[in-house]
């Protein structure tokens, strides 16, 4: 009775925690998108940030989607949201609009609805949705079913009822509709009889390659441009590109400026002054800290190199820093300090690279020699300078604290079991040869609380930039892109060719940036757009059509091509009359290196492996297995010229392994099937919807 108590008098909360869960699908569904129609809208308003196939989307809308996200992305990090993270949660929330509406308006289309008595049969049925039944279940996932039922019954419940209905009734059009598009989708017993074989079945062949390359010297191919151009004609899928863009653009920074650097420094001074005077420093982290306590001690390594000296340096109760590290600046305080049960080396060392044949003596040599100085007192860091082989060199061979496990075994033996102090080596690994100085061991572990302020762009730098973004998009327009960049001197770039929708080269994925280049005439000059740590103003420097080069374009790799031909077709013959001097018991590799140039090779493979010599070549792992054991099969084309294979042998089929897999290979290829399906169909959705993006107008 105590359970049903409780249940009972918290009804009110239960249904409150649905709602919030319905809420964000409900801006989605209908509030946000009025895919139903029932809201109406007005055509033509200025306030709309997008329109899919005539339903518009207004910035209200959107924003509040957008700032709804923001704020979950927060609480998830328990960071703030930076500009960067912004703007990839407006082109996902964009998307997922888009999406949600093509869906809604199909589902329309095909006419699918679902009735009052199916939802009736989902929530009193015997397995109504875990998301409705959770909120009744013990501790012990006892589902107390008259519970549920007072719940549905409860009239104060009505509205909430209602919106779990509308929940449920748009799950439930989205099961219709992907089991209609997904009816036709079959894994048939040929193919997973296929997928069996090309996983299980091995195949051992003898094959010599005719490389084109090798065999047939550029100088003996005579190509005309008439070659090429036929070429070109005969391959035009190999020239068809999608519709690309160019930008030439000028970017301004907003990143922190030293000031700001410098005002973070002076507000953590100022922190450190109060702390010393006696302050809590605990008190003052809870309150200042951008970044939550751990309350946990740390190991050597745990904290960061501009971290670790530092801190570990300091005693029990001292307050160290302003410290600058990449996530910010930072105070601490020393609050415990205690002896772990791990133990930690401090090392440096210094390497030569391990020389095969004859010069590895004069390595031996050198790295005894460098031992031999270092141990005379010669500085080990301007040693490893140097004289260092690797990325450590520069910063004089150090290498940190670290425990066991994180250097290869010979190197953690002879640091470990050395002095602090010592000089070790020559060491032999598999990296070359190394001399290693211990600096430190230690099993100390200490616990802190933390100040941590990030430094940011302060408005008056956001602004600065934005006023200099704005100033050279206007003598941009006056006096024209490249004038203006070189009379503000100022960088000008140029992307490489993107297409609709992709990164844009040294600009990662925007799609502000590409809107406007597919929006736009070449020449056009944008406004400021926003881009990663900073504004850009771009100019249309480049526009390709949709199609097939031109041949001019090509010209080259059209040569390429028929030459390419012309050299399999010089080759073929020989390959023809190799294969006809062979027989079934002939050793075909050792016939094979009695020609010039020829490449001769055994290899064992299966259908969907890439053979050994070989690569991903599927006309060759397809004429192998078509062969039978001893079978000599014609020329092969391939990528690097023409093969020519012996089938030594092939296992044979497991009948019975292959019926035990038979369901989850069905599975798999019914699962890979459909996700490609549904994948082309939402592709083919886009492409042919309506589609206005003008979020451009609200967002720089």
């Amino acid at each position: 009775m105590a359970l049903m108590t409780d249940i009972r008098e918290n009804l009110g909360k239960t249904f409150l925690v649905l709602i919030t869960i319905f809420f964000l699908l409900l801006i989605f569904l209908e509030w946000g998108m009025d895919l139903t129609g029932r809201k109406g809208g007005k055509s033509g308003s200025t306030d709309v940030v997008g329109v899919i196939n005539g339903r518009e989307i207004t910035y209200k809308q959107f924003a509040d989607i957008v700032r709804r996200s923001s704020e979950n992305q927060k609480k998830q990090s328990g960071q703030d949201v930076d500009e960067e993270t912004e703007r990839q949660i407006r082109s996902q929330v964009w998307n997922q609009l888009v999406d949600e509406a093509l869906i809604e308006q199909e589902i329309g289309r095909l006419g699918i609805t679902v009735s009052d008595q199916e939802i009736l049969d989902i929530v009193r049925g015997p397995n109504p949705p875990d998301m409705l039944t959770s909120q009744f279940k013990d501790s012990t996932g006892t589902f107390h079913r008259d519970a549920y039922e007072r719940a549905m019954s409860d009239p104060q419940n009505r509205d909430a009822w209602l919106q779990v209905e509308e929940i449920l009734r748009t799950e439930q059009r989205r099961k219709k509709l992907q089991s209609l598009l997904l009816a036709s989708v079959r894994a048939t017993e040929g193919e997973i009889r296929e997928r069996f074989v090309e996983r299980n079945v091995s195949m051992d062949v003898d094959f010599a390659l005719f490389d084109h390359n090798r065999m047939v010297p550029d100088s003996l191919v005579k190509l005309t441009d008439d070659d090429a151009r036929q070429y070109y004609n005969a391959h035009p899928e190999e020239f068809r590109v999608k519709a690309g863009r160019k930008l030439q653009y000028v970017t301004f920074s907003s990143t922190a400026s030293h000031e700001d650097s410098a005002t973070v420094r002076d507000e953590l001074q100022r922190l450190l002054d109060q702390a010393k005077s006696g302050m809590d420093f605990s008190e003052l982290a809870s309150t200042y800290s951008e970044t939550p306590q751990a309350d946990a001690y740390f190991k050597h390594g745990e904290l960061g190199k501009a971290k670790e000296d530092p801190l570990f340096s300091a005693k029990k109760g001292d307050v160290v820093g302003p410290i600058t590290d990449i996530d910010g600046l930072h105070l601490f305080k020393v609050l415990d300090e205690r002896q772990g049960n791990v133990e930690f080396v401090q090392a440096s060392h210094l390497i030569l690279n391990h020389t095969p044949g004859p010069d590895s003596v004069k390595v031996i040599q050198k790295i005894r020699d460098i031992a031999r100085r270092a141990r005379g007192g010669e500085d080990f860091a301007k040693l490893a300078r140097e004289n260092g082989q690797d990325g450590t060199a520069a910063s004089g061979g150090q290498l940190g604290w670290n425990g066991k496990g994180a250097w290869v075994k010979p190197f953690e033996d002879a640091a470990f079991n050395a002095r602090v102090g010592a000089i070790v080596g020559p060491v032999r690994t598999q990296f070359g040869w190394h001399v290693i100085h211990v600096t430190g061991k230690d099993k100390r572990e200490i616990k802190i609380a933390r100040i941590t302020m990030k430094v940011k762009a302060s408005a008056k730098t956001i602004d600065a930039a934005s006023q200099k973004a704005q100033d050279f998009a206007f003598l941009a327009n006056d006096e024209g892109f490249e004038k203006a960049a070189q009379n503000s001197q100022l960088r000008s770039l140029e992307s490489a060719e993107f297409t609709k929708g992709s990164v844009i080269p040294g600009l990662g994925l925007n799609d502000a940036v590409n809107n406007f280049a597919f929006k736009n005439k070449l020449g056009t000059i944008s406004e400021p757009i926003s881009i990663s740590n900073g504004l850009g103003v771009f100019k249309v420097s480049g526009i390709r059509a949709e199609g097939a080069r031109p041949f001019d374009d090509v010209k080259l790799i059209s040569k390429a091509g028929a030459t390419r031909l012309k050299k399999l077709e010089m080759l073929r013959g020989q390959a023809e009359e190799f294969r006809k001097s062979l027989s079934s018991s002939s050793d075909m590799i050792t016939e094979a290196q009695k020609i010039f140039r020829v490449i001769a090779q055994k290899v064992s493979f299966k259908l969907a492996d890439s053979p050994l010599g070989v690569g991903r070549e599927p006309k060759f792992n397809g004429a192998a297995f078509t062969l039978n054991p001893g079978e000599i099969s014609h020329p092969v084309e391939g990528q690097r010229g023409l093969y020519i294979i012996k089938l030594n042998s092939k296992t044979a089929l497991d009948t019975v392994r292959l019926a035990v897999e038979r369901v989850s290979l069905r599975d798999q290829i019914l699962n890979e099937k459909r996700s490609r399906f549904l994948n082309d169909w939402r592709v083919a959705l886009r492409e042919k919807a309506e589609i206005e993006d003008h979020r451009d107008k609200f967002y720089r």
